[in-house]
């Protein structure tokens, strides 16, 4: 049983009235990962915002308590695919992403991740949209996924291999793609050179649910830590933190706001904090929405926050979606010069940005806006105006029109017209 093709409706570019119908496909469930809450519905909105008709398919394997539903929330319509547990529930979820696009007939479809469920679903229906009128298809890479990047954290075997050449592939063949991160720009590049259809969307943050820093600023600050034990090792970690606690006083506490992702982290960062004999100073929160809000509304004007990245192609190729929640929640913070965080951090170099692996210089960044209330709050209220570059209306405020110019070519080119610049 060969997948449906994906049968859009005539182009939205053919008749002045009709909207753009757009079909993000997420890579996995609302819940427990963050690709599909914290980038795929943000760029949900803003689409739909800007006029396109707009409906979110995911696909919940790991999320299976939503299967088969179907919500809105506002103008985007959130569709759950079945997702049996059995033999047969990968061809079935496959199965249910073609049916579901098919019947939304789409201009545009645009999956989240060139691997797993989204990716195969982009390819081939990219592969088979050859010849008459096709929606364009378009594939958004967020972090590296292959051996040199998420699947060598694990057991690089078989797996890693095929995951590899799957984000590879996927890259090569879809017409059009998007990336979170500079350095995933240039590794696009590579797989297309001389092609000129890749986009730098960046992770951007949502106006609702941020509280505004404007209490005055009383008491001892504390540390926080917003994290899903993915970024840094734990034992450096560790030693950041008992280096930045060391000439603190006793009252001088750390939060980590978290759950792991993969099993096993959050025991090994317990035991990487007992061994730097810290444990005793750490308060432990949940991961879940709004908990970074409401401590920063208790503790307003009180925080700083810590980001600590290993300097590796993971954390090269990421976008880390927390960095402009924090600086739009006003909270000060220190983190190293990796990847995306130099660019969002740009002119914050002496008060917040490390460089690599640069142990005293992030402690001491970290200490010093610990201990000086008045430039707490001038880098509070300073990363809170930076911050406005990196709402997700500004982020993606292109995007429908990049989408348009996509559709325009994708029509040029299924009538057999010059598609060359």
């Amino acid at each position: 049983m060969s997948p449906e093709r994906a049968s859009p409706r005539p182009s939205a570019l053919s008749t002045q009235d009709s909207a753009l119908r757009v079909a993000l496909v997420a890579p996995f469930g609302l819940r427990p990962k963050g690709t599909t809450i914290a980038r795929v519905l943000p760029i949900a909105r803003v689409l739909a915002d800007q006029g396109a008709i707009v409906r979110v398919i995911v696909p919940p394997w790991d999320d299976r308590s939503r299967a088969g539903s179907r919500t809105s929330e506002g103008l985007v319509e959130i569709v759950h695919t079945h997702a049996p547990r059995s033999l047969l529930g990968p061809p079935a979820i496959v199965w249910s992403l073609f049916q579901e696009v098919r019947r939304f007939r789409p201009d545009v479809i645009h999956a989240f991740k060139p691997i797993g469920y989204s990716g195969l679903v982009s390819a081939l229906i990219a592969a088979r949209s050859r010849s008459g009128r096709s929606p364009l298809v378009i594939v958004d890479a967020d972090d590296l996924e292959g051996p040199s990047g998420w699947a060598g954290r694990g057991r690089a075997g078989l797996g890693a291999i095929a995951r590899g050449a799957q984000e590879q592939y996927t890259l090569r063949k879809v017409p059009r793609v998007t990336v979170a991160s500079r350095w995933l720009q240039s590794y696009a590049q590579r797989l297309r050179p001389n092609d000129g259809q890749i986009l730098y969307l960046p992770n951007g943050h949502s106006e609702s649910g941020t509280v505004p820093v404007t209490a005055p600023i009383e008491g001892p600050a504390s540390l926080v830590w917003y994290t899903r034990f993915t970024e840094a090792a734990p034992v450096r970690a560790a030693a950041l933190l008992s280096r930045i606690l060391a000439d603190q006083p006793s009252s001088t506490r750390l939060t980590i706001i978290g759950d792991e992702i993969r099993i096993g982290d959050s025991d090994r960062l317990v035991d990487a904090l007992a061994d730097a004999k810290i444990i005793q100073r750490v308060d432990w929160l949940g991961y879940e929405p709004g908990r970074i809000e409401q401590h920063v509304a208790e503790r307003s004007g009180r925080l700083v926050a810590i980001y600590p990245l290993d300097d590796d192609r993971v954390n090269r190729a990421r976008c880390p979606s927390k960095i402009p929640q924090l600086m739009a929640l006003g909270i000060p913070f220190v983190a190293e010069a990796v990847g995306e965080a130099a660019t969002y951090l740009a002119g914050f170099e002496s008060e917040c940005l490390a460089l690599p692996g640069d142990a005293e210089g992030f402690a001491a960044r970290a200490r010093s806006l610990l201990n000086d209330d008045a430039l707490r709050s001038e880098v509070s209220a300073r990363i809170q105006q930076a911050d406005d570059r990196w709402r997700w209306e500004a982020t993606a405020s292109g995007l429908v029109a990049w989408y348009e110019e996509g559709v325009r070519l994708q029509v040029t080119r299924d009538s057999g017209g010059d598609v060359s610049p």
